[in-house]
């Protein structure tokens, strides 16, 4: 990046920590198109109890935006069109959402979906593609999943189960999301 964009982001990047309307990096995510009612049906079978939440950061809880995380972690100087480039040969999909798993973090687990077959494989190229742009991540290995919510340490392991053929998902995927540090947000249809 050469030096005038670098100090336009670094003054960027100041102003939207002051304000306090920034996170650290961005997201592509494909979005998913449940149903509001299969959703939330689906939801319903987390306890209360169970869901961990941080005040102040709503990005804990039940899910309510369902997405399968592209990559996350991309850095502020990312631009849209670098996104678009990547998305733009990405077809629209049906992903079948069955089997319900978890991860485990320090402080709550993972209740989600894990994306297999055709799917896995034309996400995970993506992924590749996208991890070609500024970005940081902890995690190297990608597992595209769908979450569900996050739960309280040692509570997801209750909800590992793969759904009955009347309760899966068979969602169309027709946008990608570019969820960026400064919250604002960029679609892309897929073709």
């Amino acid at each position: 990046m050469d030096q005038k964009k670098l100090i336009r982001e670094n003054l960027r990047r100041m102003l939207l920590e002051k304000k306090g309307d920034t996170h650290e990096y961005g997201c592509a995510m494909l979005m998913v198109n449940a149903s509001k009612k299969e959703w939330n049906d689906l939801q319903s079978m987390i306890e209360d109890e169970d869901v961990y939440t941080q005040e102040g950061d709503n990005s804990y809880g039940r899910e309510d935006e369902p997405h399968i995380t592209l990559l996350y972690g991309l850095h502020n100087d990312v631009e849209d069109s670098e996104i678009k480039d990547i998305v733009s040969d990405m077809e629209k999909t049906v992903v079948n959402l069955t089997k319900i798993s978890i991860f485990e973090a320090k402080d709550y687990d993972v209740v989600k979906f894990d994306v297999i077959g055709d799917s896995k494989k034309s996400l995970s190229k993506i992924n590749k593609e996208l991890s070609k742009l500024p970005h940081t991540t902890n995690f190297p290995d990608y597992h595209p999943h769908c979450t569900i919510s996050y739960v309280k340490k040692g509570a997801g392991k209750k909800y590992i189960k793969t759904l009955e053929e009347d309760k899966q998902l068979n969602c169309k995927c027709d946008k990608v999301k570019y969820s960026k540090a400064d919250d604002s947000n960029k679609y892309y249809n897929l073709k």
